[in-house]
């Protein structure tokens, strides 16, 4: 059996490829991977055999320049998929699937799967004819939101596969209930710290409150931590880059998690944060933007606030919500919610397997 993994991003950006290379290696299954390095950064794999294609690419070219060095990649990729004659191929990143939607059709039908966790065009009408054809061609097609349902073609089938990292949500202390009364609500990001001027706006509606803490944890924190004391803001913690091994400790210090975005994008107002998984597992509250499928998902859940301006009136708002929440019907919700998210990732478990096995 010849497997190869097809991806256009580099390793560092495949983080979610174990969930395909673990079940390959738990049933002793080498396989190939070809993929494009842009940063010229030769990186550690598990795989048999390696084809990388060194492509650096200056993220300050103008768009259609970059576009047509990023497609330098595919016939490179091409004659290595012919020459080997691979059994199946695990195509991972929506850049990959654009690419290669038609020579996948046409070559690998019903042996290889895709797989998408963003938007690549998926919602603009010129393509739509090319995606519909690889993804009914598929063995299979997996997304990491049904939020992703709304741009893609409605004929073929999606496997929702749930972006979880058990070396997090396995360390997680599950919560028995919420902040005691007179003790401050603590929101926290954790994670790469973006959004500067939203979350400076927390950080003043919040200042100087005993009722609340405003934390941030992990890369890009010390720019609000000078923030912070320059304004004086006693009542905010922070702590910058750590190791993801460390993650679970970091989520034990916050009651409320802050996940706000930039709803306008279309990746993001229709995607599952990883934030939302922290949340269901260690049954906390989250922040979450007006319009976007995860206001849907947690409102549904009774964990979501939703925030359509950061300002005192807001403040209050929130303060009232937290204290009025009914802890039970939280932590009903999220137990069940853990058991749909084991139920579809054993589905996914159970098409990976069929998939290998008729290889």
């Amino acid at each position: 059996m010849k497997i190869c993994i097809l991806s256009a991003v580099n390793i560092r950006h495949m983080s979610l490829i174990s969930l395909y290379t673990e079940r390959l290696r738990a049933a002793g299954i080498p396989y190939d991977l070809i993929y494009m390095d842009k940063y010229g950064e030769e990186e550690a794999t598990g795989a048999a055999h390696v084809y990388r294609f060194v492509n650096v690419i200056d993220q300050k070219l103008p768009g259609p320049v970059k576009a047509l060095k990023y497609m330098r990649f595919v016939p490179y990729a091409k004659r290595i998929l012919r020459r080997n004659g691979y059994d199946r191929v695990i195509v991972w990143n929506d850049l990959a699937i654009f690419m290669f939607a038609r020579f996948l059709a046409r070559r690998f039908p019903g042996r290889y799967c895709l797989n998408v966790r963003d938007n690549m065009y998926y919602d603009k009408k010129i393509f739509r004819a090319r995606y519909r054809r690889a993804f009914l061609a598929s063995a299979f097609n997996t997304i990491s939101s049904d939020g992703y349902r709304d741009f893609l073609p409605p004929e073929p089938t999606y496997l929702q596969v749930h972006s979880l990292n058990p070396v997090v949500t396995e360390k997680l202390t599950r919560r028995d209930g919420l902040r005691p009364e007179g003790e401050p609500i603590r929101i926290g990001f954790v994670g790469s710290v973006r959004y500067y001027e939203d979350n400076k706006k927390l950080l003043d509606v919040f200042a100087g409150d005993p009722r609340f803490e405003v934390h941030f944890y992990g890369t890009h924190a010390d720019v609000l931590r000078a923030y912070a004391d320059e304004k004086h803001i006693a009542n905010a913690r922070f702590h910058d880059t750590f190791p993801i091994s460390e993650t679970a400790s970091y989520l034990e210090r916050i009651d409320v998690m802050n996940n706000l975005y930039d709803a306008r994008d279309l990746n993001v107002s229709k995607a599952l944060s990883i934030r939302l998984y922290y949340c269901i597992y260690g049954r906390f509250p989250i922040l979450v933007a007006p319009g976007t499928y995860m206001e849907t998902v947690t409102r549904r859940l009774g964990i979501g606030f939703t925030v359509r301006a950061i300002d005192p009136a807001m403040k209050e708002e929130l303060y009232a919500w937290y204290r009025g929440l009914d802890f039970a019907a939280v932590r009903e919700n999220c137990d069940d919610y853990c058991r749909v998210i084991a139920e579809q990732n054993a589905a996914f478990d159970a098409q990976v397997k069929e998939f290998l096995k008729e290889a």
